[in-house]
């Protein structure tokens, strides 16, 4: 799964911060940790200048007794109460230790102190006398303890800081980057017609120029695709007008033409009948072709144009058609059920829904190899509260992958139908489960008057 665009440009500011906060706080360490040294080295240097001044002065027997009264007077001293000091003999076994006293103060926590207590060899100090040598051990603790409670302030700010910049980024980038976010599903919508679909501007220059592109962009397709389908729209009407004509002429011209020779022959026969037998015969067979080809022409005449459509409707002639379809296809049977409240459709839409079902029929049988088809025509509720009607085809045959296969002149013929009338064509295909088309449109659109639906 891809991470979002603005999940990764926050993580990446977010590492600079912390990248950032990270070298903050170890300067910071470093200047505790120095400043830690400095007083421990401070106290150190103060009491080896006192111990070095009673050295240098003669010292009875019992020197060492002086020096560890002195040792003790000076970790009693505030200046010097980090220390500690070890007196040990000519032979290096410790004579007196004297511990330095503590500050009732809370401890730092373990990571502080690890981070700032300074090199174990900076906090020891050796000075050597007479009857042996004198360790001074600086103990950072309590120094440590004191500059936590100083420090630990400036840490909170500091995290505040890096929390509130990393808040500030996140929702910027989330209003910076929203039509960035919108704009994917927005090219999925154009990809699917929906040309109406606009990004709103973000109110960085930058972004609001690409933005308006694609709106712009968006505007000219829609422009476009309103040209287009009404161009569809007047070729469709052309063509049915065309159609319409050839019927008329096919059913005056050349049917009044099978007629007369179809009587023709019959009279012809009639008086052969007795004379010549042979030519009577000849006379009934151009009777028979005359009455089969007159019967082809009102075929074609009602392919091009069906009559019943304008006399009975649309559902009585789609079950004309389907009847007839049934007729010639024994290896697949095609049932047909329409809805009772059906209104008065306008006559663009009666052909146009027509066209459609015809259609449909034929690629059932070009291409599914199906046995069994469905067909329906229903009003029913749509989207938004919108009455719909739709016209449903599904058989049981031979499916197709919708998404990769490429749609033969059928289908764009249909959905170009289905658009001119304001709808949507739907198809759901597999190859076990045989094909559903669906084209639905509004009601409203299809209707002679908007209150025929009510």
């Amino acid at each position: 799964q891809i991470v979002p665009l603005r999940v990764r440009l926050n993580l990446l500011l977010s590492l600079i911060l912390c990248a950032t906060f990270a070298v903050g706080v170890a300067y910071l360490l470093a200047d505790v940790r120095r400043a830690v040294l400095d007083e421990l080295n401070a106290s150190s240097e103060l009491a080896t200048t006192l111990l070095q001044g009673v050295l240098d002065m003669p010292l009875r027997d019992e020197g060492a007794t002086q020096i560890g009264q002195l040792t003790e007077r000076l970790t009693r001293d505030a200046a010097i109460r980090h220390l500690r000091f070890e007196m040990s003999d000519k032979d290096g076994v410790v004579s007196s230790a004297t511990e330095a006293p503590r500050a009732a103060r809370d401890a730092a926590p373990l990571w502080f102190a690890t981070l700032a207590r300074p090199a174990p060899g900076s906090l020891q100090h050796s000075l050597p006398f007479a009857h042996g040598h004198i360790l001074i051990v600086a103990d950072p603790d309590d120094e440590i303890a004191e500059a936590w409670r100083e420090t630990k302030t400036t840490l909170s700010v500091l995290f505040a800081i890096f929390a509130a910049v990393n808040l500030m980024v996140f929702l910027f980038l989330g209003r910076a980057l929203k039509p960035l976010v919108q704009l994917a599903p927005a090219l999925e919508g154009i990809e699917r017609g929906q040309f109406a679909t606009r990004v709103p501007r973000s109110g960085l220059a930058d972004i609001d120029a690409l933005i308006d592109r694609f709106n712009h962009m968006a505007a000219a397709l829609a422009d476009s695709h309103a040209a287009n389908l009404e161009l569809t729209q007047r070729s469709l009407e052309i063509q049915e007008q065309e159609r319409r004509h050839l019927a008329h002429e096919l059913h005056d011209e050349l049917g009044q033409s099978i007629t007369a020779i179809k009587a023709l022959a019959v009279s012809i026969g009639e008086r052969l009948e007795a004379s010549d037998p042979t030519l009577a015969e000849r006379a009934t067979i151009i009777t028979e072709v005359s009455s089969d080809i007159y019967t082809r022409v009102r075929r074609m005449m009602a392919r091009l144009h069906p009559v019943v459509l304008d006399e009975l409707g649309l559902v009585a002639a789609i079950e004309l058609m389907v009847d007839d379809w049934n007729s010639y296809h024994a290896d697949c049977f095609c049932s047909f059920v329409a809805s009772r409240e059906l209104p008065t459709l306008k006559p663009a839409a009666r052909i146009g829904l027509y066209r459609i079902a015809q259609e449909a029929l034929t690629n059932v049988a070009r291409h599914a190899a199906a046995s069994e088809a469905r067909m329906a025509l229903v009003v029913e509720q749509g989207a938004r509260s919108v009455r719909e009607v739709a016209l449903s085809l599904v058989d049981n045959g031979r499916g197709f992958d919708v998404a990769c296969q490429r749609r033969g002149l059928g289908l764009v013929g249909i959905q170009e139908r289905i658009e001119t009338l304001g709808g949507q064509l739907e198809i759901e295909s597999t190859a076990t489960t045989g094909t559903h088309l669906r084209a639905r449109a509004p009601l409203v659109t299809l209707c002679e008057t908007e209150h025929e639906h009510d």
